[in-house]
């Protein structure tokens, strides 16, 4: 099973105030790394979001077939100063199943 997961959040003013090229330093010494550890079993794309919604402002959308993958990456995110000292803070998780419907559709009828 493929999992597809939206993962919204929103920066806080204590992000915003920070410089551009503070949070492009702070994405690479702290985000990027823990993406990276996962990026053999957890596809992540990032999306801004501000202009068309007012929260979350900012959303992942994460793949992977492998959701204890996932869950460990979450909880190494949430454990980074972006989430940990308040500089973002998650709005809302969505995980679906890619075609789950045709699985649920084609499984034994015993089951």
């Amino acid at each position: 099973m493929t999992f597809g997961i939206l993962l919204g959040y929103t920066f806080t003013p204590r992000w915003l105030a920070m410089e551009p090229q503070d949070r492009e330093r702070f994405r690479d010494e702290h985000l990027l790394p823990v993406l990276a550890r996962y990026s053999d079993r957890v596809g992540a794309q990032h999306f801004d979001a501000e202009a068309f919604s007012a929260r979350p402002t900012d959303f992942l959308f994460l793949t992977t077939d492998d959701i204890r993958a996932y869950y460990f990456l979450v909880e190494e995110l949430r454990e980074t100063p972006l989430f940990r000292d308040g500089l973002a803070e998650i709005d809302v998780i969505h995980v679906g199943i890619a075609d789950g419907y045709r699985e649920f559709n084609e499984r034994p009828a015993a089951e």
